[in-house]
């Protein structure tokens, strides 16, 4: 005889109402539990630890006795339910709506949930990619070693008079150092007066009228300038504002760049320019072709986003729309910028949130499919990849895999499955080397 019955009503394609049922038989049998589990616990006058009569704890704790029983009969029951009904539900989506006893005993309560979205997959095998094959040209070497020779520029004085035209081009070496003053209205910013404060003048994120206002002007001169600050400064004292600045030129520098000779490559650590130009390739070709990966990736997952439109969990949604949120607080307040959504932005933010607890749906879904598991074989492959890149740091890296195992091993099987995605699709290699 069933003691146990379930009535689902489907609320949507990811929420749904259990209506449950327990028999009085099955329901005596976890008040019975409860009642043993109470009796070591509590203590009266007149009786040992765990020698309260039964009967008397029905009498004088019928609140508490209650209570014991309405979380004995929901611990026990709902795995069954959940098993028998073939229930995979979210965790702490689940909401107890009613809970009562009937005049027989019986106990019947309701509940809430979210549960996994069904996924039928479609076809992931054969699908069509483009491969960008991108090798390291004299362009990209020499666009890296000009890098390398801007980030060990020095600044030296100028042997300019005055600050020219040409010198506050996109594409200018002249720096200065100025100190200055800002009024708003005829009224002073004390919290903003720079001292020997060294400005790019090749930059274009200075207020509207600065670069300008300081041509002409000679070491030691005094000049007011109005300007206009940008909107998109994270000072709201200064925002879009007009202004004046009175501004004295300290000092007019040039950026002056080293040769590229063997005594730069020895500089850096290598043993002439050969050996530099060396590790430059491989480093730009390591890169290119994570690049390649990266883009071979982002391909299959708008293919299987394509592929698969289903609903998906609300919960899991607003979870990971507000991990993203948080993440992009984080990067404003590194910047000291004021975070702000505007309405397109929040739509681009859940959808984005949506498509990724999507996509993990459908890669689990291929794992099952494909019966891709995690082995200690993968597991220690990839250990083994970071301690080939941190040798001698052993213990670092344990101490790494083991604080972050549950983000590595998820890694290691989406690898996986790309794997076998691309060693079945239907790639067309494109050359992107640049000329």
């Amino acid at each position: 005889m069933k003691q146990i019955n379930t009535e689902i009503t489907k609320l949507s394609p990811c929420k749904l109402k259990l209506k449950i049922s327990v028999e009085n038989q099955l329901v005596e049998q976890i008040r019975q539990k409860c009642l043993l589990d109470l009796q070591k616990e509590i203590q009266m006058p007149g009786f040992r630890k765990g020698s309260v009569p039964i009967e008397i704890i029905n009498k004088q704790f019928p609140d508490l006795v209650k209570e014991r029983l309405f979380k004995k009969i929901v611990q026990e029951i709902l795995p069954q339910v959940f098993n028998e009904n073939k229930i995979n539900y979210i965790p702490d989506t689940l909401k107890i709506l009613s809970f009562n006893f009937t005049q027989n005993n019986d106990c019947v309560f309701e509940i809430e949930l979210e549960v996994e979205p069904e996924v039928k997959l479609k076809s992931y095998k054969g699908i069509k990619l483009v491969k960008e094959i991108k090798k390291v040209s004299q362009t990209d070497i020499d666009k890296t070693i000009q890098q390398l020779k801007e980030h060990n520029a020095k600044l030296v004085p100028s042997t300019k008079e005055k600050i020219e035209l040409q010198d506050i081009t996109s594409t200018s070496n002249t720096f200065c150092i100025i100190n200055y003053k800002i009024f708003i209205d005829g009224k002073e910013l004390k919290n903003y007066e720079g001292k020997n404060v060294l400005i790019n003048l090749s930059t274009e994120t200075l207020p509207k009228g600065l670069k300008e206002g300081l041509v002409g002007m000679s070491r030691g001169e005094k000049k007011n300038i109005d300007v206009e600050f940008p909107v998109n400064i994270p000072n709201t004292d200064l925002m879009g504002k007009q202004a004046l600045m009175e501004v004295e030129l300290v000092e007019i520098k040039e950026k002056q760049l080293p040769e590229f000779n063997t005594d730069f490559a020895k500089d850096l650590g290598y043993k002439d320019i050969d050996d530099l130009i060396s590790d430059i390739k491989q480093h730009l070709q390591s890169e290119f072709d994570k690049e390649t990966e990266q883009k071979l990736k982002n391909q299959i997952y708008e293919t299987l986003l394509k592929e698969h439109n289903f609903v998906v969990p609300e919960s899991e949604v607003e979870q990971r729309y507000n991990e993203l949120v948080e993440s992009l607080k984080e990067e404003y307040s590194r910047y000291n910028q004021e975070f702000k959504l505007t309405e397109e932005q929040q739509k681009q933010l859940k959808k984005k949130s949506e498509d990724e607890v999507r996509l993990k749906y459908i890669l689990k879904k291929i794992l099952e499919t494909e019966n891709i598991q995690l082995t200690k074989e993968l597991v220690e492959k990839e250990r083994g990849k970071l301690l080939s890149m941190y040798p001698g740091r052993e213990k670092e890296v344990n101490e790494y895999f083991e604080k972050n195992f549950n983000i590595i091993a998820s890694n290691i099987l989406e690898n996986k499955i790309f794997e076998l995605i691309i060693s079945n699709a239907r790639i067309k290699e494109v050359d992107v080397t640049s000329k």
